[in-house]
């Protein structure tokens, strides 16, 4: 794995480079020249501190000043306009080292051949105007209830979304030039073609699928009207022909059913008596 790049020289350290000058570590304790006395250099109780009124509750008046300037007031927004002033090159210096690191939206290497990334300085104000506009809405009420800072550019607002009609003849034509070119992008070769294919093999699918399901119900009516109409009935049982006595007989002696009998009419024998 390769060592880390150095980190890009600040401002400050290019110019304390150029100028020879050293970081010194300063003393905790200062002079307070109005109270004649040693008091820390920050935090509570610090000397020369501007907000404290028992030492600063008097201003001297020149004598081309003007008398209905309230002096505090003066000297309080001096001293926000220096903390802005700060806080934006704070802002710039971070946004040149995200550059000159390569670590922005502008990809790997922006920040080649310039400390700042940019190559000129409308670059470099251009994408300050867009950070400052992305800031501006990213908070949750989207920047309404926000304090304008001092010389901060206005809200951009924006455009509204133009709809287009849905009676006007341009804007038709406009909208089926527009679906053509989708559908031209979607199938390059033959569009058109290939839509109105896919459409007809699709109706011929839908159409095949309602006729075969249209038979099976006709089928399926068919078959129950036929069970309906052929219901099993209960028929008498036929009487069986009784057997005759030579029958009976045959079978008891073992003789076959009318062996022995002569056809022909029966012949009567009448006996005659004496008169």
């Amino acid at each position: 794995k390769p060592l880390p790049k150095p980190r890009p020289l600040t401002r400050w350290e290019k110019f304390a480079q150029e100028k020879g000058i050293v970081k010194k570590k300063r003393s905790k304790m200062v002079w307070d020249e109005q109270m004649q006395q040693w008091a820390p250099r920050y935090g509570y109780g610090r000397a020369n501190n501007p907000n404290d009124r028992e030492k600063d509750w008097l201003v001297e008046v020149k004598p081309g000043d003007d008398p209905n300037v309230d002096p505090f007031e003066t000297k309080a927004e001096a001293r926000r306009e220096r903390l802005n002033k700060q806080k934006r090159q704070e802002e710039r210096n971070r946004l040149e080292a995200a550059h000159a690191a390569g670590l922005t939206s502008r990809g790997a290497g922006a920040g080649m051949g310039k400390v700042s990334g940019l190559s000129s300085a409308s670059d470099r104000k251009s994408y300050l105007n867009q950070a400052i506009a992305a800031t501006q809405l990213s908070t949750a009420s989207v920047g309404r209830f926000d304090k304008r800072l001092e010389h901060e550019p206005s809200k951009g607002r924006g455009k509204r979304q133009q709809y287009a009609s849905a009676t006007d003849q341009q804007h038709l034509k406009a909208d089926k030039e527009r679906a053509t070119s989708v559908v031209s992008r979607m199938f390059p070769e033959g569009a058109m073609a290939k839509s109105a294919a896919i459409s007809a093999d699709k109706a011929e699918k839908v159409a095949r699928l309602a006729e075969e399901s249209s038979n099976r119900q006709k089928k399926l009516a068919k078959n129950a009207a036929k069970t309906k109409k052929v219901a099993p009935s209960k028929a008498a049982p036929s009487k069986a022909a009784k057997p005759s006595l030579g029958a009976k007989a045959s079978a008891k002696g073992g003789r076959k059913p009318g062996a022995g009998v002569k056809k022909g009419k029966p012949k009567t024998s009448i006996k005659r008596g004496k008169k």
